[in-house]
């Protein structure tokens, strides 16, 4: 499985205004498949710059958010959640020579985990997104649903304060 994406508006007004996150950096959502992600309290994005999938078929996705709905943060245990809507699109290109690309927007939660710096090896990041299902090719064949990408950052760094 493969993925990524984020955030849009702002923090909750009952966020603190002490308390901060945001982390960027890369993970593998299954060997071999690098996710590249951004975010922090205002914008969230993530992005598969390139995967060849087992039957031949090339995948590009980009994940941004479109709106926050909220956001959590705790100073304490490290941790932020992050939920929205955001557009996910992905572009195949398949072993025939056709392309496809689909285009949804679907509601996200956003987990990071701040275990340290640097975060290379010890911080976590997850997106889980919900997709549609239809009678057509679909994000919802792809990936499934609920659909859940993470990884512990193999480059780059969360912070939780």
């Amino acid at each position: 499985m493969l993925l990524c994406a984020f955030l849009g508006v702002g923090p909750s007004s009952a966020q603190a205004q002490d308390q901060h996150a945001s982390g960027g950096g890369t993970y593998f959502v299954e060997p071999g498949i690098r996710s590249e992600f951004q975010f922090n309290e205002n914008h969230v994005q993530c992005k598969i710059g390139h995967a060849v999938l087992a039957d031949g078929t090339t995948l590009q996705m980009y994940m941004a958010s479109q709106t926050i709905d909220s956001v959590t943060i705790d100073s304490v245990a490290k941790t932020v959640v992050i939920t929205g809507t955001m557009v996910s699109i992905v572009r195949l290109r398949f072993a025939s020579g056709e392309a496809a690309t689909l285009t949804e927007s679907v509601p996200f939660v956003v987990f990071g985990q701040d275990n340290g710096t640097p975060g290379g090896g010890t911080d976590l990041f997850s997106l889980t997104v919900l997709y549609a299902d239809t009678p057509d090719l679909d994000q919802f064949d792809l990936f499934g649903s609920p659909a859940t990408f993470a990884g512990t950052l193999a480059a780059g760094d969360i912070e939780v304060r």
